[in-house]
């Protein structure tokens, strides 16, 4: 809102439910990047008949979606950690700071990849940037260096991170039953509809929505396309 940039920011939790603690700090961007890529996948089941041309697709599975991030890390000073008029900053009180490579880097990696041995395994997280709401865990990532002081050390990095989603463990029991009668609710999305309300309307709360963006692959979830078909797992299975 008034124009203020709005940064990445990843957030780590104990658990695939989302719900635990916080146990490291966010880690926020300082400079943004200029874009992101999201990879999907249906599995089927190649099945060719004999004597017949065709092949026939069967459905197997829709593996979680992966993020490919790419971004800068700044450690000249170009992109400060509080930023604005130097002279406002100083009647405030505020400290004009800037981070180092590295000291950007440990923070990420404590956000993400740090192994906690209270839950004995990285972080799950969250990463919000716009329209954009990514839950699931890294997977791998790589570091570039840039620009470096006369001593050697690193001005400036890109890390190219790899994320895989993720679904808490209740929900995935709940789909690994196709059997049951109660399976799923199928609905349209109509013009207006937003996935919270579509998720109230299903189970009379808005607190399942997350879920069910999962289970849907859904990254933009606040964008529902007209027509497009959302699936709604059974109740007891995910609550």
């Amino acid at each position: 809102m008034g124009g203020t940039k709005e940064k990445v920011i990843i957030t780590p939790y104990e658990n695939s439910e989302f719900s635990e603690g916080k146990k490291s700090t966010p880690f926020e961007l300082l400079i943004n990047p200029t874009g992101y890529s999201i990879d999907y996948k249906t599995n089927y089941n190649k099945e060719e008949a004999i004597g017949k041309n065709k092949t026939d697709f069967k459905f197997e599975s829709s593996p979680s979606p992966f993020l490919n991030l790419e971004f800068l890390l700044d450690g000249t000073g170009v992109a400060k950690s509080n930023p604005g008029i130097k002279l406002i900053n100083k009647i405030k009180g505020n400290e004009f700071t800037k981070k180092t490579v590295a000291d950007q880097l440990n923070s990420f990696y404590e956000a993400t990849g740090q192994y906690d041995g209270t839950i004995h395994k990285p972080h799950h997280v969250k990463i919000n940037w716009g329209t954009l709401e990514f839950l699931g865990v890294l997977l791998d990532f790589t570091i570039e260096y840039k620009l470096f002081t006369p001593e050697g050390y690193p001005l400036r990095a890109t890390i190219k991170a790899k994320f895989g989603g993720s679904i808490s463990q209740k929900l995935e029991k709940a789909l690994s039953k196709p059997s049951s009668p109660d399976l799923t609710h199928k609905r349209t999305v109509q013009d207006g509809d937003t996935l919270p309300l579509m998720t109230e309307s299903i189970y009379g709360d808005t607190k399942y929505y997350l879920e069910v963006a999962k289970v849907n692959g859904l990254i933009n979830f606040r964008q529902l396309k007209p027509g497009s078909e959302v699936y709604f797992p059974p109740l007891d299975k995910i609550s």
